[in-house]
């Protein structure tokens, strides 16, 4: 099966698990024996060619906070519109790629940043089959002006785009139909999933004296909220309860020094420490050393890799019980679910700095489940499966390819004339 891959960003450039779970399944296809050529961005920094990876599409970089805080409305409407509607240029490569590649089905990732919305509409245009994997409300942003959904947009989206989709939990999926989409019945829920041999067996559990409590985030700025202050306001919280043995390690790139300031001006140093960035299998390999992974994750996270990966590791993770992987994971059996607010999260560590919660056997059950069930290779036939399912669709009445390239031109070019209009109204 010839299998064309979609992704805004591919490693080593990232943004978080969405892109490296795109490369695991990736290899993992490969290794089953299908031709992949994935199709993504020029790198922000450079890094070594592949002959199975095309970095040829545009990027339009939604995560340069300190532009989007500096820059005039007129010039965000115009970058947000050609992030998440059109982007003539990219369909432009896209249907090259789909013309010299010939896939029999494309892989559908994360699309913002590159115009997914006519991305979309030039595979619907040609009637080339797709399976979309959803691990963030992306169809949700693809129809939003300002982040706002447009009602219009999405009665168009639902009525047009029909394929099949992947979720990473069925809370992502009615984040998405609430916000006024109509996904269809092809819908199939998929957890995600730890990589890897697994590694020795866990030789500590907590049982007493200083509790190491770990967390993963960027800290790239206050709007990416992936509630890192949450949990700086629940170690305040124990602190004055009178708990003071536990340390609270962050690891992940810092580029808001808010975060070290609150921790020095609420005398935190000796229980909270911004480790910095470590490469994936570093980190994974670092879990061992901890005894809770705390994640509150965004509000309506639709599923976070982190919890499993530390999981994998015998590491308990306390999560936010509204993230998506709370579905398939129980509390008490597997993890440890809280509200997502800092008095709920002190709590449940005050409660195991008590003794009231035992770790040992809740890791030792999560452990186990990580890898029997959650593994790739438990995922990989199904989607396997998907892939073949689409990829029988019959192409009936496709459109021509110079076609899709000259609407998607004129779609550009009426999209910054009407913002323009909008703005100086």
């Amino acid at each position: 099966m010839k299998v064309l891959v979609l992704s805004n960003l591919y490693p080593p450039d990232t943004v978080g698990g969405y892109e490296l779970g795109c490369r695991q399944v990736v290899d993992a296809l490969r290794a089953l024996g299908h031709d992949v050529l994935v199709l993504t961005t020029a790198p922000r920094t450079p890094t070594e060619t592949f002959a199975h990876v095309q970095r040829s599409l545009k990027l339009t970089d939604m995560w340069d906070f300190h532009a989007e805080h500096h820059s005039a409305p007129i010039t965000l409407r115009l970058k947000e519109a050609e992030a998440f509607q059109i982007n003539a240029f990219n369909v432009h490569v896209l249907v090259n790629a789909i013309r010299s590649f010939e896939p029999d089905v494309v892989y559908v990732w994360m699309l913002v940043g590159i115009g997914g919305l006519g991305l979309m509409s030039c595979l619907h245009h040609l009637k080339v089959p797709w399976v979309w994997h959803l691990m963030d409300e992306v169809p949700t942003k693809l129809c939003s002006y300002f982040y706002r959904v447009q009602p219009e947009l999405a009665r168009e989206f639902s009525r047009q785009m029909r394929g099949a989709f992947l979720s990473c939990s069925q809370q992502l999926v009615d984040d998405i139909e609430h916000a006024g989409f109509d996904l269809g019945a092809n819908v199939a829920l998929m957890p995600n999933w730890v990589t890897g041999p697994r590694s020795a067996p866990r030789s500590r559990y907590y049982s007493g004296g200083r509790l190491r409590v770990v967390g993963a985030a960027a800290l790239i700025d206050r709007n990416y909220d992936k509630g890192i202050d949450l949990l700086i306001s629940a170690a305040v919280l124990l602190r004055e309860r009178g708990y003071e043995d536990f340390g609270l390690d962050i690891y992940g790139a810092v580029n808001d020094g808010s975060f070290a300031e609150a921790i020095r001006g609420k005398g935190l140093t000796r229980h909270v420490t911004l480790k910095g960035p470590l490469d994936q299998s570093t980190l994974l390999e670092r879990y061992n050393d901890y005894d809770v992974f705390a994640f509150p994750g965004r509000t309506g996270e639709p599923f976070g890799f982190a919890p499993l990966e530390a999981l994998s590791r015998g590491c308990v993770p306390v999560i936010n019980r509204r993230c998506g992987v709370g579905e398939w994971l129980v509390h008490g059996v597997h993890c440890l679910k809280a509200s997502r607010d800092a008095e709920s999260f002190a709590n449940v560590i005050a409660r195991v700095l008590d003794g009231e919660l035992r770790l040992e056997a809740i890791a030792r059950r999560g452990e186990e489940a990580v890898w029997r069930d959650f593994h790739l290779e438990a995922q990989i036939p199904s989607i396997e499966k998907s892939l073949e399912r689409a990829s029988a669709t019959p192409r009936l009445d496709a459109g021509s390819e110079a076609d899709a390239y000259r609407l998607a031109m004129l779609a550009e070019k009426l999209s910054s004339i009407l913002l323009q209009d909008d703005c100086a109204a």
